[in-house]
């Protein structure tokens, strides 16, 4: 048993690789624990990286990346619309390849990395977290003064009965996706990104199509409640889209299944707490993800950074309780929680068929249009998105 840790970080995507490079460059003495050997190995995503991403975060993928110039959507009750920009908008590209990426950002990673190693179970006792792991070497423990949760959408700490109770179904998605090999054809898709709304294609959720180097990644979902309800399977709306939606069914006409993929996603908006007595959850774990396109990889980073700088914080003043820690939660809030709070909001609004009226007018003009893209590849605030777009009454709904 290990006794002599200031942090543990529990998990090695975004939030967790991005804590371990921030706490990394502090004098504080960590370890980052993944169950897999390699980052993000098997990780389910769409893997669309936001230019303001790729900047703000110093991510340099080098190898296996698309760049994407426009979006193409289609919501209920509308034709489909597409919007390009005069530049690259962000990149898609595995998550293994951005896993790779980040943890070599990390200094000295491999020194601090335990890898193959799952995390069985967390408790917190006296002055200490213990946290109990599984690895080809057996079981253990480690200890350490305060835990980093960023194991994903399922988090160990909850499932330890930790911080707060698990996200409940009626705001948990599900998402299916297939990675496709591009041939004939198909290696000719142009490279925009496909968000396509509503029960057509989802079971009250959203379709999606990132296309990559040589494959691409089609994918739909929805809040689970709808999904076990609905009557047909989440596989069947996928097919169907593929093979029977237009321009879709003739771009990817020649691709091959190569891969069949299945994940939860938290689209709860802001989840509360992601804190307690010497814990912080960050990326899935703490529900940052939008819940109109998915993406979580910036809201990860993002949290992930706050929670080592709050964690560093905590070890340096010798106080991990959760009144401390309570800063953690009002700093990633301040920063994004408006994008989590109205994009659950949107979100109902965007996959219905118009019953509050947003489906006839909320895209009518080319300005919305554009404004709704930039929103959903992060160039702009859900916030200012509703207020750019939405009719004046909802507007003056938010202003107060």
């Amino acid at each position: 048993m290990d006794t002599d840790i200031d942090v543990i970080i529990i998990g090695a995507g975004p939030a967790g690789l991005f804590a371990a490079k921030t706490i990394a460059e502090q004098d504080i003495d960590f370890i980052l624990i993944m169950k897999e050997e390699e980052p993000c190995q098997e990780k389910t995503c769409g893997g669309f990286i936001p230019s303001r991403c790729l900047d703000e975060f110093g991510i340099k993928i080098r190898h296996n990346y698309r760049e994407i110039v426009g979006l193409r959507m289609k919501f209920p009750g509308l034709d489909i619309v597409r919007v390009d920009f005069d530049e690259s908008i962000g990149v898609n590209t595995t998550r293994a390849q951005l896993g790779k990426t980040m943890h070599q950002m990390v200094p000295h990673y491999q020194k601090i990395t335990r890898s193959g190693t799952k995390v069985s179970k967390v408790s917190v006792k006296n002055e200490r977290v213990k946290v109990d792991v599984d690895s080809k070497e057996g079981k253990d423990s480690l200890t350490s003064k305060i835990v980093i949760d960023a194991s994903g959408a399922n988090p160990v700490c909850v499932r330890s009965s930790l911080v707060r109770e698990r996200i409940p179904n009626s705001s948990m998605g599900y998402g299916v996706q297939y990675q496709l090999a591009l041939e004939g054809s198909s290696q000719n898709v142009e490279s925009v990104n496909d968000f396509y709304y509503g029960h057509e294609y989802s079971p009250g959720g959203y379709a999606w199509h990132f296309p990559r180097v040589n494959e691409s990644v089609v994918g739909t979902g929805g809040i689970v409640e709808r999904v076990r309800t609905d009557k047909k399977r989440v596989l069947e709306y996928l097919d169907n889209w593929i093979q029977n939606v237009e321009p879709i069914s003739t771009e990817l006409k020649d691709a091959r299944i190569i891969k069949k993929e299945a994940a939860p996603m938290p689209l709860a908006g802001i989840v509360i707490p992601s804190y307690d007595n010497r814990i912080l959850l960050a990326g899935d774990a703490a529900g940052h993800c939008s819940p109109i396109s998915g993406e979580g990889i910036h809201y990860s980073m993002l949290a992930g950074k706050i929670a080592a700088q709050t964690a560093v914080e905590s070890i340096r003043k010798n106080d991990q309780s959760s009144g401390f820690l309570e800063r953690y939660e009002k700093r990633w809030k301040g920063e994004f929680g408006s994008d989590l709070k109205w994009g659950a909001w949107l979100q109902k609004r965007l996959t219905s068929s118009g019953s509050t009226g947003m489906g006839s007018t909320f895209l009518k003009s080319e300005k919305s249009q554009r404004v709704i893209a930039e929103m959903l590849v992060g160039m702009s605030s859900v916030r200012r998105a509703i207020l750019s777009a939405a009719p004046s009454y909802i507007g003056s709904k938010m202003k107060r």
